[in-house]
């Protein structure tokens, strides 16, 4: 829990343990202490942090209730309970930069205890060096995630649709020439213009138009591909296999049904291939057709060997045995699909699926979306 505290801000995180042969709990709180900008000696570092742990001490020291703040009381979580707290942490987090020398760090320390005692167990810091050396992952994902909040929402006319987009902004900066300088604000182009089912129709209709760009454009937009079935659920692009032979093998997408046992694989060709050959009366497909089923073929292979199954439940969580297979590939009609069946025994089906059933669904998910937004 966060708790603003007059002039202080502090993080207070309490974790326990219930057991049979006995209990116990702590609390760590995290004291927010930013360095203001130009304090760059050692000295005036020192001062700062020092009157930040007093006015820390005045805050709690009037807070009616700072015992159980900090030492937390008995809770529930499920069907145990975490006792109060015995102990408690204190780390002062802040956003310094420069290293500190032994002796300016030892007299922050002492500071601390001449005005804090014995209550806390520990006192340490935390800069934004310590926090990445110990915990690189979290804070990438932290950093990630402060760089994609919104910051702004703007008007967007797009597709004889108004609706209103966020985007983050990247700060503020001087634009124009050294006599006429102006204020401007950089923001995200992609969000503001969010890529829709006309990108998509431009793709499908130029004849330019390669597999690469595809893969490229359903990887950044994937929620295309869950529209071809009501059970996709999740979708990753080039999920590596390897093949009985030891070959390695990458689909195109692999997509996560609501079963955590299945999974479908997805091969994507160009849009001007044909699905069937001839006079597409014999139901014989065409060559390209033919390539990507004999790839997915491959792909069953490749799942059904325990050493595949095992990089599976590592890399997706799931390691199916029967896959759906599909291809995406061609024009036709926007309410019909193909399935392959072959002659020999024993071989899956495939769907052969065009983009203009794709781009049906995503037409008809849109209406839907609409239909739900009511009229102001």
């Amino acid at each position: 829990m966060a708790y603003g505290l007059g002039e202080t801000e502090l993080l207070v995180r309490m974790f326990g343990h219930y057991g049979s042969l006995g209990s116990s709990a702590a609390t760590w709180i995290y004291h927010q202490a930013f360095l203001p900008v130009g304090l760059w000696a050692e000295k005036s570092i020192v001062i700062h942090l020092k009157d930040r742990l007093t006015t820390a001490k005045r805050d709690l020291d009037s807070h009616p209730d700072a015992d159980r703040m900090l030492c937390g009381s008995a809770q529930w979580t499920g069907n145990d309970v975490i006792p109060t707290a015995t102990e408690a942490y204190y780390y002062l987090a802040t956003n310094i930069a420069a290293p500190l020398s032994d002796g300016a760090m030892n007299a922050v320390r002492d500071h601390f205890r001449q005005h804090f005692g014995s209550e806390f167990a520990q006192f340490g810091f935390a800069t934004p060096q310590s926090m990445a050396e110990a915990a690189p992952s979290q804070v990438r994902r932290v950093v990630l995630d402060l760089l994609n909040s919104p910051s702004s929402y703007y008007f967007v006319a797009r597709e004889g649709q108004v609706s209103v987009v966020p985007v983050t902004e990247h700060g503020l900066y001087m634009t124009g020439t050294s006599g006429s300088m102006e204020a401007a604000t950089a923001t995200s182009s992609l969000s503001v213009r969010p890529p829709g089912i006309t990108d998509l129709e431009a793709l499908v209709g130029s004849l330019a138009t390669s597999e690469a760009d595809l893969q490229a454009f359903f990887t950044e937009n994937p929620h295309f591909l869950l529209g071809l079935d009501d059970c996709y659920c999740e979708v990753r692009p080039h999920v590596v296999l390897t093949s009985p032979a030891g070959t390695k093998l990458v689909p195109d997408f692999m997509v996560r049904l609501e079963d955590p046992g299945r999974v479908a694989l997805i091969e994507l060709k160009k849009p001007s291939a044909n699905i069937l050959a001839g006079n597409r009366e014999g139901g014989v497909v065409g060559r390209v057709a033919a390539q990507a089923i004999k790839q997915l073929m491959e792909y069953t292979d490749a799942v059904s060997t325990r050493s595949a199954r095992a990089e599976l439940i590592k890399s997706i969580g799931a390691a199916p045995f029967d896959p759906c297979l599909v291809v995406l590939i061609g024009r036709g009609s926007p309410n019909q699909r193909e399935v392959w069946r072959g002659m020999r025994a024993g071989l899956p089906d495939v769907q052969l699926v065009t983009y203009d059933f794709l781009l049906e669904r995503a037409r008809i998910a849109r209406a839907l979306n609409e239909q739900s937004i009511p009229n102001k």
